[in-house]
């Protein structure tokens, strides 16, 4: 009887426990009692359009429906917009966590209407059914007409993950991170489409996994931290951009300067180990210098690139240098010790592994 009023609670507001019970029973019947009464309920929750529920860490983007439960934490204003018909539609996010993890969860319509009259708020239990889709910021499901959200009085235990930087793959959504400030970039202005003006700005962290690049946006651009920080970033999603993971920061996440002691050290990799399409940090001797190059790029502004050979004890690889890292080749000579850090690995002449080194990058010399 108790794994039936398990299932019973995620129907509770489509039937009465009665009429469950009944169509349970006809189930069993049905399968002329080759089921069980659990095998049973789970079969009739199914027909109702209940599918069986999962973890939050268990969606992916290769799924289609998904049911689960979860804990609104956090959840943003109901926005409206203009569809193409001329209607007005409606739109919330709201952030769903449960023991596992937490996910982005997209309301539209009469669903984001819960959100604007206070129905649904940080506490609820929610039963949701929806379509997995990869959106902005990652990950997300989407509840509109063709799916479910409940009101459940199941209770599930929160518990904060904490990622480490080597656990960041591109199309995660709820981060929380703790690292290391290692370097700051500045703050730029840009012009939306909608002619609203924003900021942007961004730092590097690292831990005792790795590094990686933090983009801020309009307010949080605004921060002010310097080198050695430590900061805890809260909700975040990651995204890929030119090859490289980045965790983004928009309005609906959280960055704070914390006092706790995080541990960095800068990887190196053996140049016979670098493999294409990954970011590597490596140390070499200079053994060719190539000639400086301005070029036009295709917005019409002028660029530099330069080549250089460097090695190790275990092989040598072709450097490119880009834009301003370029005039590195008039400081250089065959011989000098290079340090790259965040270089970038990708297929160049001959389908010959080379490391792009740009604006992302950073590189330091050592005469020997």
């Amino acid at each position: 009887m108790d794994d039936l009023l398990q299932i019973y609670e995620r129907l509770q507001s489509r039937i009465t426990f009665d009429e469950f019970k009944e169509k349970v029973q006809e189930k069993i019947d049905l399968m002329g009692g080759l089921c069980d009464e659990k095998t049973a309920s789970k079969l009739v929750a199914h027909d109702l359009g209940i599918l069986d529920l999962i973890k939050i860490d268990e969606i992916s983007r290769d799924q289609k429906n998904v049911s689960f439960m979860g804990k609104v934490t956090q959840l943003n204003e109901t926005h409206e917009f203009s569809r193409d018909d001329g209607s007005i539609g409606r739109v919330a996010n709201i952030i769903v966590s449960d023991e596992t993890g937490s996910i982005r969860v997209v309301l539209w319509d009469e669903l984001a209407d819960l959100v604007k009259v206070n129905e649904i708020s940080v506490g609820k239990m929610l039963n949701i059914r929806g379509y997995v889709k990869n959106g902005y910021v990652g990950i997300e499901v989407n509840v509109g007409r063709e799916g479910c959200l409940e009101f459940t009085e199941t209770e599930v235990d929160i518990k904060t993950k904490t990622y480490s930087i080597s656990d960041i793959t591109s199309g995660m959504s709820g981060i929380n991170i703790i690292g290391k400030v290692l370097s700051i970039g500045e703050i730029r202005g840009f012009s939306r489409k909608d002619g609203t003006e924003g900021l942007v700005s961004n730092i590097t962290i690292g831990d005792e996994t790795g590094r990686i690049r933090v983009v801020l946006w309009d307010d949080h651009a605004k921060e002010k931290f310097a080198p050695e920080d430590v900061i805890e970033i809260t909700n975040g999603y990651s995204r890929e951009n030119y090859g490289r993971t980045e965790i983004q920061l928009d309005r609906y996440g959280k960055i704070e300067k914390i006092s706790k002691e995080v541990i960095y050290c800068d990887h190196i990799t053996k140049i016979a180990d670098i493999g294409i399409n990954e970011p590597y940090n490596v140390i070499g001797i200079v053994t060719e210098v190539g000639d400086k190059r301005e070029f036009t790029k295709g917005n019409g502004s002028a660029g530099k690139v330069a080549n250089i050979r460097i090695s190790d004890d275990t092989d040598g690889i072709q450097v490119v240098l880009w834009g301003d890292n370029a005039d590195l080749v008039d400081q250089i000579n065959i011989g000098t010790q290079i340090k790259i850090i965040d270089g970038y690995a990708k297929s160049g002449w001959n389908d010959r592994i080379e490391l792009n080194v740009d604006w992302r990058s950073e590189i330091s010399t050592k005469d020997l």
